[in-house]
């Protein structure tokens, strides 16, 4: 009776000072609990990226995270933790540790950050089951072996070659030199070489010189799956989110983005059904087994969007990385250049076994994806319970490599702002550089099953520019890399080149 008199007896400021005394106290003990107790209090980082996760969702989707994690990286060393329960790592043994695998070592697991969106279903890229995945990866690899790849040469020379024709600075004579927005060009042929693989149809985007709505809704929805992945630090904003998107009540221009390409996905995929490609495409296997192993429609659809988005835009990310990097290094555009030109005495040589022994063609690519990853972001896993570079990690704890972090860390690379192919071939290869901290395709049951097509295509394209065309940046004056923006995917600003003709020889390819 004292305590409920002695309650009721309470003014109103009164009653206000023991509600803010309450919450004073619970943020307080919040803060005094992740910077004191919490099992990853003993790694550095900022104070308030552990108190708060605003701070992460702010950068997030402000498109500096990966900057923002270099700068950490520079400031507290190779381990850092950006959020109450995560750490990121910028060494070359963090790689092999988080995603390769080592007998008698735990698997880091994906988690809710890569779940599919309500009413979507797992694909390779989504799944977190390992098994489930390794079915998945066994059914999708069909499409991607020596055998298959072989078969899609025609296909993507077919494709390259109208490129070639396309970009062309002498294209419409009377007007003289023009240019083109490279970023641009290279995202219509990848997109168009995977479509075809994906979809068994073209999004057609070279021959009319303009992106397909397809193109456009992958780099609209970016930022829908920027948000979505910043809410993985608000578990009550994360389910919030997901349940308007699934009641269809998010603003159109969050969600309609990502159910245009579902419904398009699902067309290509019925046509897909009702024919019988020429060559082996990625789906085949996974037609082919459709009874035997129950694969749905909607899992076939799931895979080709997943494959279209992550086989094309990476691809044309890393050749507009390379072009720009090669306008800025003159020692090795001519160096690509000469050991193109002095390789192949016709255009029509050029095929992917006779590029793969080129070993400056080869650096270049491999310099080009280090020091501009088409995914820049760390990918997190969830610890088992296990070490990472030798710290001990605790079940449950968010693990991640930032790859710009680990690829620009002066701790694994000399130079490395610097574009330096050299690094990677003859007496500079053992220059100290921790080459294995660049890891483009990622390591371990992970690794990008696209690798060894995007090699072929980035090789093929690279000869044949280099072959037809010398080129020229328009703006010498640009910072291209420090324009972009970053999300899952880079944000690209454009990148005006002028590709001229070399010879009157080479003039003939591309009349």
């Amino acid at each position: 009776m004292l305590a409920t008199h002695d309650w009721k007896g309470l003014s109103a400021m009164d009653a206000v000072g023991v509600i803010f005394g309450g919450i004073f106290l619970l943020l307080s003990a919040h803060v005094f609990y992740v910077l004191v107790l919490h099992p990853l209090a003993r790694f550095p980082g900022p104070a308030r990226a552990a108190i708060s996760p605003d701070w992460i969702m702010k950068r997030w989707t402000d498109g500096h995270f990966v900057f923002t994690i270099k700068e950490l990286h520079d400031k507290y060393g190779p381990v850092v933790r950006i959020a109450a329960n995560q750490l990121s790592f910028s060494t070359a043994r963090s790689w092999k540790d988080i995603y390769g695998h080592t007998p008698g070592r735990k698997a880091f697991l994906k988690g809710t950050f890569y779940e599919p969106m309500p009413g979507e279903v797992r694909n390779l890229l989504s799944e977190s089951d390992p098994a489930s995945h390794s079915l998945m990866r066994r059914n999708l690899s069909h499409g991607f072996s020596a055998t298959a790849l072989k078969s899609q040469e025609d296909l993507i020379q077919k494709f390259v070659d109208l490129f070639i024709l396309q970009i062309n600075g002498r294209k419409n004579p009377g007007e003289g030199l023009r240019s083109v927005d490279a970023v641009k060009w290279f995202n219509f042929l990848t997109f168009d070489i995977i479509g075809e693989l994906a979809f068994g149809d073209t999004f057609g985007s070279l021959k009319e010189g303009k992106p397909h709505f397809w193109i456009e809704t992958v780099f609209g929805g970016v930022q829908a799956i920027t948000f979505q992945r910043s809410f993985e630090y608000f578990p009550l904003l994360r389910t919030l989110f997901r349940n308007c998107y699934k009641y269809k009540i998010l603003p159109s221009r969050l969600s309609e983005p990502r159910r245009k390409m579902v419904e398009y996905a699902s067309n290509k995929i019925e046509k897909r059904l009702k024919t019988e490609p020429e060559r082996i495409d990625f789906l085949s296997k996974m037609i082919a087994t459709r009874e035997e192993n129950g694969t749905t429609f909607r899992q076939l659809q799931s895979q080709a969007d997943m494959m279209v988005v992550a086989g094309s835009e990476t691809t044309a990310t890393c050749l507009s990385g390379i072009t720009y990097y090669l306008s800025q290094n003159k020692k090795a555009y001519e160096a690509l250049a000469n050991e193109v030109r002095s390789t192949f005495g016709r255009y029509e040589d050029i095929t992917a076994r006779a590029t793969e022994p080129l070993p400056y063609l080869q650096a270049v690519i491999e310099e080009g994806l280090r020091i501009y990853p088409p995914i820049p972001i760390g990918l997190p896993r969830i610890s088992p319970g296990e070490s990472v570079d030798g710290h001990w990690i605790p079940k449950g704890a968010v693990v991640s490599v930032s790859s710009w972090a680990s690829t620009h860390s002066e701790h694994n690379f000399h130079r490395p702002f610097d574009f330096i192919p050299e690094r990677w071939i003859g007496k500079d290869k053992a220059s100290g550089d921790q080459l294995f901290a660049s890891q483009a395709f990622s390591i371990g049951s992970r690794v990008c099953l696209g690798r060894n097509l995007a090699y072929m295509e980035m090789r093929i394209i690279l000869s044949k520019i280099f072959w037809t065309y010398d080129f020229e940046i328009v703006d010498k004056s640009l910072d291209w890399v420090a324009s972009n923006r970053s999300f899952v995917f880079w944000e690209k600003p454009e990148m005006q080149i002028v590709f001229h003709p070399r010879s009157q020889e080479t003039e003939g390819v591309v009349d």
